[in-house]
């Protein structure tokens, strides 16, 4: 379908944005941001600007992404008015989330562009890295941050590492007055900049620390590695317990020890492993809130599997990968521009639950991100429709052409 006017129940979100944007802006990043969530998995411009003809020419939505904007400041502001909408009372906790994705690309001229290892195809390539810094309240997930990583080569004097990156999020993240903060990462970030950042703030890390580390403690000589002596533990100390892991219940097997790591100071590390996996399967959750429980430890780093899921609904729903663009510049906006839009489809999900998301202490189940753009594209669906039977003046005729285009619509949403 093409959309010929913009739905006014979306028009309340992007009302801030007009005081931070020149005119143009305003009107380009309401336009893209509709076009992204009809999409359909093609987030180049020239798809894009199909979809909606009124947003512009594809070389206007490129100059677009190209001119001086703030758009970390747009997605951040957006995300925080999300989370204060919620009404978090004190005590609540809150969980930072920060990753790493890779995107690659078979262009050459793009800036910024470094050999990565892609994951997926197991094979070296052109692409960039991007960090990325999630809320998670609640149950839901809020886009927050996102930051192109430069190589050294093209950042020069300006060059940081992306541990360097993941701090600064840290430093910058003011969540509202009485939270709980606890930040989740993997065991790439393990390091003293991102754990220093985590304590001058006084937030909680959880991270999963290499088998090649060495634990420190009464017990434990430094020469000790994790590897050499988690299994000894888990057989001569630990317990089994039912866990509620991301996918279900299982059982698992876990035990703790207290000690220190070199450059981090005083933790508690919590080995686990499913009873049937082999001894060198086992992992090291580790925390520096090291009075909480050994389960509750396991139950708090898991959820960090947020932020994956919340990568494999920007890549596959909303294309995150997708930019043709050459700048840098062009590059993070783009970014941004995606994850705005997971906020616009959160934020229509919340609206549908109501009062529910504003309860304390309560997790809130929104749809998944499929079902969110289904719902999402068949309302902007219903609007357009009935803007297009309004003008219809004759009563019979309008009654008619209104009974036969919702039926039409209700058939493709079934199908």
């Amino acid at each position: 379908m093409i959309i010929d006017r913009f739905p006014g129940f979306l028009q309340s979100m992007f009302t801030p944005f007009e005081a931070m944007l020149s005119r143009p802006q305003f009107r380009h990043l309401r336009w893209m941001v509709l076009a992204l969530v009809l999409n359909g998995r093609k987030a180049k411009l020239v798809h894009l600007s199909g979809i909606v003809p009124k947003g512009g020419h594809r070389t206007s939505w490129g100059s677009f992404l190209s001119a001086p904007w703030d758009a970390p400041s747009l997605l951040a502001e957006q995300a925080m008015r999300m989370l204060r909408a919620m009404r978090p009372k004190a005590g609540e906790a809150i969980y930072l989330l920060i990753d790493d994705t890779r995107i690659t690309k078979r262009g050459k001229k793009m800036e910024a562009l470094n050999k990565i290892w892609d994951h997926k195809n197991q094979c070296f390539a052109r692409g960039h890295m991007v960090v990325t810094a999630a809320i998670l309240f609640r149950g839901v997930v809020l886009p927050w941050q996102i930051s192109l990583w430069l190589p050294r080569s093209y950042a020069k004097s300006g060059y940081r590492k992306i541990t360097e990156i993941a701090a600064a999020m840290i430093d910058s993240f003011e969540p509202p007055k009485g939270l709980k903060t606890r930040v989740l990462f993997d065991a790439f970030y393990l390091a003293p900049c991102v754990v220093r950042a985590c304590e001058n703030k006084g937030f909680f890390w959880f991270s999963v620390a290499s088998k090649n580390r060495k634990l420190a403690g009464r017990r434990y000589a430094r020469k000790e590695t994790i590897r050499d002596f988690s299994p000894s533990v888990l057989k001569h100390h630990g317990q089994r317990v039912r866990l509620r892991r991301s996918r279900g219940w299982r059982w698992m097997r876990i035990a703790a020890v207290d000690g220190s790591l070199s450059r981090l100071g005083q933790v508690r590390m919590v080995f686990s492993k499913r009873p049937g996996d082999p001894w060198k399967k086992v992992l090291a959750v580790v925390t520096n809130e090291t009075k909480r429980k050994p389960r509750e430890i396991i139950a708090i780093y898991e959820k960090r599997w947020d932020i994956e899921v919340l990568f494999k609904e920007l890549r596959e729903s909303l294309g995150l990968g997708d930019y043709q663009v050459i700048g840098r510049d062009a590059i993070e906006r783009h970014l941004h521009l995606v994850c705005l839009t997971h906020l616009v489809l959160t934020h229509h999900s919340m609206e549908a639950v109501g009062a529910k998301a504003r309860k304390a202490n309560t997790k809130v189940d929104l749809p998944k991100m499929t079902q969110r753009l289904t719902t999402l594209r068949e309302a902007i669906r219903r609007e357009q429709l009935q803007g297009l039977v309004n003008k219809i003046e004759h009563r019979k005729t309008k009654t008619m052409v209104k009974k036969y285009l919702f039926d039409q619509l209700q058939l493709q949403t079934a199908a």
